[in-house]
C-alpha cells in the first residue's frame, strides 16, 4: 500500500499534559494477576508492574512493604464482571470511616504506593450512551492529581458507526485514559477499520493509552500513545465482555503457556511448538533468559514451566522496548515497527520452508495488517550512530 501524504516529524515523547502522564510516559507495563505472582526482570527505564485483580491495592501495598520501588499500578479490574450503566459508571468497594465512592477508591491506591490511581470503571458496551457520558461527567470533576481515567470498552466503540462520538468524549476527559478493549481472542482482529480509528483516536486525543494488550502496545506507542500495558498471560491481553463465557481453541481444555517467537512477532503454545519441532531442530532464543535454548522446551502446564515461558517472553519484550524507544520520533518509530512486522511476516514462509512443513505457521492477522496499513508521519532524520532498526535488543544493553 502506497503511503498518504505524511504529517510532518513528531517528536516523542509528546508534552505531557499532566503529572500523571509524565510519570507514565515511554513506558510498557506489565500487566500480571496478582494470584502466584513472580515478578519478572522488568526493564528499568521504560517497563512497570501493573497487578490486575480485585485485590490489587492489597498486593501493591505489600510489594510496597517488601521494598519494590519501581512503578506499580493496581487494576482492579471490576470491568470483568460489571457493566456500566448511567447511574452506575463505576464499582466502588471501599466503605469505611474515611469515605465512600470515586474519591475513595482513586485514594486507597495513591496511599498503597501506587504511581497512579485507575477509576474502577465498569464494563462499556457497545453504543451504550448512557453509561459513557456518565464516566465522562464523573471524570471531569476529578481533582485528584495522578489519576488515570480506565475506559474498557467492547472493540465496537472503534467502529466508523461509534468513533465520532467516542472520540471527542474522550477528549474532553482532563486526564489520562488507558483504553482497554473487549471482545473474545484478539478484539481487532473482528473488525479491520478498529485499528486504523485506533491509531487516530491515539493521535488525535494526546494521553489516550492502549492498556491490557499484547504486541499492539507497540504499535500503539508508535502512533502517538504515551504510554500501554501489556497482559502478561492470553487472558489479560483483552477483555471479555462480562456477560459472555471465554471461547478458547483447545476444545476447553487447560490453557498451555504461550511462547512469544521473536523473529515470527507471534505467540505459540508451549505444548504446540513441542509437537510441531519433534525430531526438527527448533528455533534458539538468544534472550536474557534462554541464551540460546530451543523455543520448544515449554512443554507443560506446570507452574514452573509457564512462569519460564513469562520469563522468556517479559526478555523479549525488553529487548524490543529498547529498540523502540531509542527512536525518538513517531515517524522512525513507525517505519522501525512495519518493518519489524514485515520480516516477520516474510520469516514464517522461510521458517516453514525449513522445517519442510507447508503452512505450518501462518502469519498472525495483525502483524499482516501493520504491515499493509501505512506510517502516518514522516521520519526525522536519524542521527549518525543510531541502531539497525530491523534488529530488536542492538540499541544498547539493558540497565540493571
Amino acid at each position: 500500500m502506497t503511503d498518504q501524504a505524511l504529517l510532518p516529524p513528531v517528536l516523542a515523547p509528546r508534552p505531557a499534559s499532566t503529572a500523571a502522564e509524565r510519570r507514565l510516559s515511554e513506558r510498557i507495563f506489565l500487566l500480571a494477576r496478582t494470584r502466584a505472582l513472580r515478578v519478572p526482570s522488568l526493564h528499568p527505564r521504560h517497563g512497570g508492574l501493573a497487578l490486575c485483580g480485585p485485590d490489587a491495592v492489597e498486593k501493591l501495598r505489600e510489594l510496597r512493604r517488601r521494598g519494590h520501588s519501581g512503578l506499580l499500578i493496581a487494576d482492579p479490574a471490576f470491568y470483568e464482571n460489571d457493566v456500566a450503566t448511567d447511574d452506575q459508571p463505576f464499582t466502588f468497594t471501599a466503605d469505611d470511616l474515611f469515605g465512600h465512592g470515586l474519591d475513595r477508591e482513586l485514594e486507597l491506591q495513591l496511599d498503597s504506593g501506587a504511581t497512579v490511581a485507575l477509576t474502577p470503571t465498569r464494563y462499556l458496551r457497545a453504543g451504550d450512551r448512557g453509561a459513557l457520558r456518565a464516566v465522562v461527567t464523573a471524570a471531569q470533576d476529578i481533582d485528584r492529581v495522578g489519576t488515570v481515567v480506565m475506559i474498557p470498552a467492547a472493540v465496537g466503540w472503534l467502529l466508523d458507526s461509534s468513533i465520532d462520538l467516542f472520540l471527542p468524549a474522550l477528549a474532553s476527559i482532563p486526564h489520562p485514559v488507558a483504553i482497554a478493549l473487549g471482545g473474545q481472542f484478539n478484539p481487532l482482529d473482528s473488525h479491520r477499520k478498529a485499528t486504523t480509528n485506533l491509531r487516530r483516536l491515539l493521535l488525535e486525543v494526546p494521553g489516550t493509552a492502549l492498556w491490557r494488550t499484547d504486541l499492539a502496545a507497540f504499535d500503539s506507542i508508535a502512533h502517538g500513545g504515551p504510554f500501554a500495558s501489556f497482559g502478561l498471560t492470553t487472558a489479560l491481553r483483552h477483555i471479555i465482555p462480562p456477560d459472555e463465557k471465554p471461547q478458547n481453541r483447545n476444545g476447553g481444555g487447560p490453557v498451555p503457556p504461550t511462547v512469544l517467537l521473536p523473529e515470527l512477532l507471534r505467540f505459540s503454545s508451549g505444548p504446540a511448538l513441542a509437537k510441531r519441532y519433534a525430531g526438527l531442530e527448533a528455533p534458539t532464543c538468544t534472550c536474557q533468559v534462554c541464551r540460546g535454548a530451543g523455543l520448544n522446551r515449554f512443554d507443560g502446564y506446570d507452574g514452573d514451566t509457564r512462569a519460564q515461558a513469562d520469563a522468556h517472553n517479559v526478555a523479549v519484550w525488553n529487548e524490543l522496548l529498547s529498540a523502540l524507544f531509542s527512536l525518538r520520533d513517531l515517524g522512525n518509530r513507525q517505519a522501525w515497527w512495519r518493518r519489524l512486522c514485515m520480516d516477520a511476516v516474510n520469516a514464517h514462509e522461510t521458517e516453514n520452508i525449513r522445517i519442510r512443513q507447508a503452512g505450518a505457521f501462518k502469519p498472525p492477522k495483525d502483524v499482516k495488517r501493520w504491515v499493509d496499513l501505512p506510517v502516518t508521519h514522516s521520519p526525522a532524520p536519524l542521527p549518525a550512530a543510531a541502531p539497525d532498526p530491523h534488529q530488536p535488543g542492538t540499541s544498547g544493553t539493558l540497565l540493571r
